[in-house]
């Protein structure tokens, strides 16, 4: 099994660390800066708190650091090493171009081991907080874990952290509803997009066909002001047009983005 991303559109509630595989090669601000540090106390105290907090939020995975898997939390039972001669054929194939790469152009740099490259398959062993069967995935070495702390919230019905996926439907469906709302609201051969009345001077996108925002009203009907304040609506309309099979398009091709009738 590979390693499952929560996603990078979804984040948990609860404030997290960043959980790594390999030891954590970092240096403090004073080591890496370009010129002269910070000239006061104060300045060199805010960098050693900036430095502090780098190295809390960092934290390498160890057996029993609480982690975020498909939206719930896990406990790391092991991290080993995959077998180098039994990577699988991804990561072989990614092996293969960073060494190529490093041998087109080594300059000073040591030529680059399969054990230290950071994005090596490694194996994950985790299981359930509280118990259940464990998993075992495999991902690359340079995998950035969201790290849990102990106290944590997670949903009573479903076991994952919020907002958890009920949450979110929850959250779509009322959005729907409210922008179904809105589109019933809008007076018969107004913008579909922002509501507004469409003047005989301003350019508009018609749609031919049924109005598939508005199935009352006659086919045809389904205009949009021609303007960028608009644009997303044209965009969401013909995207669903498309996943309907219909064609493309707009009702007057000789004009990009529509046009009102004479």
């Amino acid at each position: 099994m590979q390693v499952n991303n929560p996603g990078s559109h979804w984040r948990s509630r609860t404030p997290t660390r960043s959980g790594h595989v390999d030891p954590l090669n970092w240096r403090p601000m004073s080591e890496v800066r370009i010129g002269n540090g910070p000239s006061t106390v104060e300045g060199r105290l805010r960098e050693a708190e900036y430095d502090r907090r780098r190295r809390e939020h960092n934290v390498q995975l160890q057996p029993g650091t609480l982690v975020i898997h498909d939206r719930a939390p896990y406990r790391v039972v092991e991290v080993r090493e995959h077998p180098h001669d039994l990577w699988p054929e991804k990561f072989e194939h990614y092996w293969q171009l960073h060494h190529d790469l490093w041998a087109a152009n080594p300059g000073n740099r040591p030529e680059p081991t399969r054990a230290a490259w950071r994005d090596r398959p490694v194996v994950v062993v985790l299981a359930p907080d509280g118990g259940g069967k464990e998993r075992h995935l495999v991902g690359p070495a340079s995998h950035d874990w969201p790290v849990l702390p102990e106290h944590y919230a997670v949903c009573r019905s479903c076991g994952e952290l919020p907002p958890c996926r009920e949450e979110e439907l929850d959250a779509a469906v009322g959005a729907q509803l409210a922008l179904s709302g809105r589109l019933l609201s809008i007076p018969a051969g107004n913008c579909m997009g922002c509501g507004e009345g469409i003047s005989s001077r301003q350019k508009s996108v018609r749609f031919p066909g049924p109005n598939l925002w508005r199935p009352d009203l006659p086919e045809g009907t389904a205009r949009v002001h021609a303007r960028k304040e608009c644009s997303d609506w044209v965009d969401r309309y013909q995207a669903q047009r498309k996943a309907q099979g219909a064609p493309v398009g707009v009702e007057q091709p000789a004009l990009p983005l529509g046009g009102d009738a004479a």
